[in-house]
């Protein structure tokens, strides 16, 4: 099968607040996505309250301290009477020029954005046809298959690429090879988002190839 290359554009939320180190930090603003990893790298020798405070939030949702432009949300201080800004780690940048985009908040800065939150996770079953192995697995309604592919070849099965994957209808009579470029609801692997009941996850069936030069 042919190898489309496709950045991960969507994240799981599961995914994203694993990623709560200094080292590997990640935040959420209105289903943005930012990597602040290259800020936060570039302020070692230059640390303060403020990044403490920041530290703290990883991989977590800041949605409701900020505006959905990014800007960050202020509240007037009972002390002085001026605005102040709700999440004090937004007056923070990184020293480097190399490390953000000139005269933008951490909060607006492209450089740090790298995707979005998925509209909603969708649960999908792979069948190894080879084992009898079955895999239950989340992704986001925006993966693509090979997305899913590329997932489950991470988590699951290093071969996974060795395997071509395919899907059944008509009753399960006939099989199809599934359009890696496109998403589950693009191949016809619809679920229950419209539906009165709740039905199975869709399944995609990995039929070994014995061929590990794709993997």
């Amino acid at each position: 099968m042919a190898q489309p290359t496709k950045k991960l554009r969507y994240y799981l939320m599961d995914e994203i607040c694993i990623h709560n180190k200094r080292t590997d930090f990640w935040i959420v603003i209105h289903k943005n996505v930012f990597d602040l990893t290259p800020m936060i790298k570039d302020r070692r020798d230059h640390w303060n309250r403020n990044m403490d405070y920041l530290v703290a939030h990883g991989g977590k949702d800041l949605t409701h301290l900020f505006h959905e432009n990014g800007e960050p949300r202020t509240e007037i201080s009972v002390n002085s009477g001026r605005p102040r800004v709700l999440f004090p780690p937004i007056l923070e940048v990184a020293i480097s020029e190399f490390a953000k985009t000139k005269h933008a908040m951490w909060s607006q800065d492209p450089f740090y954005h790298i995707g979005r939150v998925t509209r909603r996770p969708r649960r999908v079953r792979l069948i190894n046809a080879l084992t009898g192995q079955v895999q239950h697995m989340t992704v986001c309604d925006e993966d693509s298959i090979y997305d899913i592919q590329q997932k489950y070849k991470f988590r699951y099965n290093h071969h996974a690429g060795s395997y071509e994957w395919r899907k059944f209808s008509n009753g399960a009579k006939i099989s199809g090879v599934l359009n890696l470029n496109a998403t589950l609801d693009g191949n016809g692997l619809t679920d229950d988002e419209d539906c009165d009941v709740e039905l199975p996850p869709p399944s995609i069936w990995l039929y070994y190839t014995d061929d590990l030069t794709i993997a």
